[in-house]
């Protein structure tokens, strides 16, 4: 079997459909990882326990996820990407399964399995990403595929609490295992096309922690996934404390820091496909994410300084923006990495990525929460956050000044 493609070959499964699968899976996953936050009051109430202990599934999810990554990418070349989409999807279901039985424990154990799959998703989507579809479309793909985030989180935000008050708070999962069996089943035509380079994982030195060695000694990768690691901490923080501050301290009430909330929300969704449109166009990831660091840091700025007696266009447009830039990242980022995977590697690097991109969302929201009792206000511990944004936009620039030539799309069995 050849392992090269000097160009793209079309497949009989058209890249749409790959697009759709590889889009409902994140979906199905940003669904899976939200849904029992989104609920937290009603299932609380449920166990009789504290809702504040949702903190620590949301850290017991992420942090299998972290874990998984790291060997997603060895999994999906030796089993085939779609038969880890696949296996993805069932943690899934599985994971909403044991969320619906009436133990903490079994929460526990349903987190452990939708971390597995966050962590198992990435690298069988960057594959099948990398190989049907067209190299000079790259980061738009990517960039559609991670709409799936904020697109799972507006269909939780309008469902699960709804669903919740009104037949009980298990059949909020019902839509989350839904998909996962949908995706499922859409995927399993393919499996013998997509699935047809499968095969043993290269052997690697430090090959125990996946492709995390590899992306290491890459200093173009090095440099841009230690960046990610701060472009999803602000991301998370954003999410996890704006509410919070907006009430305590910026003089809003907490329907309109809902609102400005979704409103951020809704720029990161927006944002995604041009942000990957424009990296194509401009045949430059990098300079792309040189953009979003900016904004991040302009509009962070704004936010610090915020005051209830903003003009409400002006207000909206600032959290519209915030989010198009420190939401919104996500796509081109995993273009930019799959462009500078070496041949063959484009799971791996994807499974390694995804260990920083999960980090960062473990470390955020603590050393937030670590620093804000130290400083004591939210308005000024989100200078943390313009400060990331500068240290993200120093590696990103790193990142570009150390290049890199190789690009994945142009080889086989990644």
């Amino acid at each position: 079997m050849t392992n090269t493609r000097t160009a793209f070959v079309p497949h009989p499964a058209p890249a749409w459909l790959v697009v759709l699968v590889v889009t409902a899976a994140q979906t199905a996953i940003a669904m899976s990882n939200i849904v029992l936050p989104t609920i937290a009051p009603k299932l609380a109430e449920s166990l009789g326990v504290s809702p504040v202990l949702i903190g620590y599934q949301v850290s017991l999810t992420f942090g299998a996820a972290t874990v998984a990554s790291i060997y997603g990418g060895p999994v999906a070349m030796r089993w085939g990407a779609a038969a880890t989409t696949q296996v993805s999807m069932a943690l899934c279901a599985i994971g909403t399964a044991l969320f619906a039985l009436p133990h903490a424990g079994f929460i526990a154990a349903g987190s452990v399995a939708i971390g597995a799959a966050m962590g198992f998703a990435s690298p069988a989507a960057a594959h099948l990403l990398v190989e049907y579809t067209a190299a000079g479309r790259r980061n738009l793909m990517f960039s559609i595929k991670q709409t799936g985030v904020p697109l799972g989180g507006v269909v939780i935000a309008l469902t699960a609490p709804a669903l919740a008050v009104s037949a009980g708070w298990r059949w909020s999962l019902v839509p989350v295992a839904a998909l996962s069996v949908a995706t499922l089943l859409l995927t399993q035509p393919c499996r013998r096309a997509w699935d047809r380079d499968r095969g043993p994982a290269p052997a690697r030195r430090g090959e125990s922690f996946g492709g995390v060695p590899l992306v290491w000694r890459q200093k173009s990768l090095r440099w841009i996934s230690l960046g990610s690691v701060l472009f999803s901490a602000v991301q998370r923080c954003l999410l996890t404390f704006m509410v919070i501050y907006l009430v305590a301290e910026a003089g809003y009430g907490l329907v309109e820091a809902g609102i400005l909330l979704s409103i951020m929300q809704i720029g990161g969704a927006v944002a995604r496909v041009p942000w990957g449109w424009l990296a194509d166009r401009l045949q430059s990831g990098f300079a792309v994410m040189i953009v979003i660091a900016g904004i991040i840091i302009v509009s962070s700025v704004a936010l610090v300084a915020l005051g209830p007696d903003w003009p409400r266009s002006l207000v909206y447009l600032l959290f519209f923006v915030l989010g198009a830039s420190a939401v919104g990242w996500n796509g081109v980022f995993h273009g930019e990495c799959a462009r500078l995977s070496p041949p063959g590697t484009v799971s791996l690097v994807a499974g390694a990525t995804a260990f920083f991109v999960f980090g960062g969302v473990l470390i955020g929201p603590a050393a937030f929460a670590a620093a804000y009792e130290l400083i004591g206000t939210y308005r000024e511990t989100f200078n943390l956050v313009v400060v990331a944004g500068v240290a993200a936009l120093g590696l990103v620039v790193l990142a570009h000044r150390a290049g890199g030539s190789h690009d994945g799309a142009r080889k086989h069995g990644a």
